[in-house]
């Protein structure tokens, strides 16, 4: 939620944007007229990509202008819908003549990934912002091999993020919460994603929407085409929270595929359409029968795997799938105690545990 205090100066509207409820403004008269280089702004996808510029280098303040028709229409320009995806918290300096000054407090990844770009930015961080910087960097560049694919890289510091960190709704948000106590929000969890594909070169940016709740996630850029990778939903915890599980349900899934689960403003976001980059069938992990799964996963087993992962088009539900299981005939060198987790829905992420014999 979002509440406006408001401040009646000489000529001007100061909105202050915090998290809370919404009040109302209204503009006072006698605004001062300046002369400025500020950008006419004449739509919103005009706004947006002056925004790219912006957020790219951290940028703060940030001014432009509206053109006469959209000037009473100022809070539709303002609002968090526009800065929510890289700012906590946002003051705005409105005038009567359309002129207008955005004070963003930028989350943590912004200014990280600002430094990456721009060396003389990067002196500006603090002690701590650069040894988280320098942290991300030494741990995302000791994944990274020779000859990786942009999907290859995704993956793998998806699956290195999710191992080396355990969610917690009530941990901080800040990607140094996330190294440093090892547990944090989907805040923490995106954001630290974001800095990571940037040190690896991989275009992405930060989804806010929900999805039980508020929620963060990233989309990233393979070719041209844009994927939706959700760790925080990859990092399930099993049953009593005695262990983790690494999934990959999220993992370079179209919109379709996210607005399942996941809810988002998708005018402010690429689209994401083509199914090729999501990682079950990129993988040749994606089955349409349990007598096809059940074969690759022996597979598995007798290549020394303790699980499988996969996904299957028609599970069906615990209870079916155990009756296919029962049904299957016994096998040489065949698992005989194994445990598994599936989806809720009749379809999805299928993971077998083999147990020792």
């Amino acid at each position: 939620m979002l509440r406006r205090l408001i401040l009646l100066l000489p000529g001007a509207l100061l909105v202050q944007c915090v998290p809370a409820g919404s009040a109302d403004a209204v503009q006072p008269a006698g605004a001062v007229v300046q002369k400025t280089t500020e950008p006419l702004i004449s739509s919103r996808r005009e706004l947006h990509a002056h925004m790219t510029g912006w957020i790219a280098t951290a940028q703060t303040p940030v001014n432009f202008r509206l053109a006469p028709s959209l000037r009473s229409q100022w809070r539709d320009f303002i609002g968090e819908e526009l800065w929510a995806e890289y700012a906590r918290r946002c003051s705005a300096r409105v005038m009567e003549t359309g002129q207008v000054s955005l004070k963003l407090e930028y989350r943590d990844y912004v200014r990280l990934r600002a430094a990456l770009r721009d060396a003389a930015f990067r002196t500006t961080l603090t002690a701590q912002e650069e040894a988280v910087l320098q942290q991300l960097e030494q741990r995302t560049r000791s994944l990274l091999r020779a000859g990786m694919s942009a999907l290859d890289k995704v993956v793998v510091l998806h699956d290195a993020l999710v191992q080396g960190s355990r969610y917690d709704a009530r941990a901080g948000g800040n990607i140094a919460d996330l190294l440093t106590k090892g547990c944090g929000s989907c805040e923490a969890y995106s954001a630290a994603l974001c800095v990571m594909l940037e040190i690896a070169g991989v275009p992405s940016r930060v989804v806010t929407g929900t999805a039980d709740g508020p929620h963060a996630w990233n989309l990233v850029q393979l070719g041209q085409e844009w994927y939706h990778v959700d760790a925080t939903w990859d990092d399930p915890v099993v049953n009593d929270g005695s262990r983790q599980l690494l999934q990959h349900s999220y993992c370079c899934c179209t919109d379709a595929e996210m607005r399942r689960t996941h809810r988002w403003n998708r005018e402010s976001y690429p689209a994401s359409g083509t199914r090729t980059a999501y990682y079950y069938r990129a993988r040749g992990l994606y089955f349409t029968s349990f007598s096809a799964y059940w074969k690759a996963a022996l597979a598995a087993w007798q290549r020394g795997e303790n699980c499988f992962e996969g996904y299957l088009t028609n599970y069906g539900s615990t209870q079916q799938f155990q009756q296919a299981l029962e049904r299957t005939p016994a096998a040489a060198n065949a698992p005989t105690r194994l445990s598994w987790t599936g989806p809720e829905t009749a379809a999805g992420t299928v993971t077998l545990t083999f147990e020792p014999n």
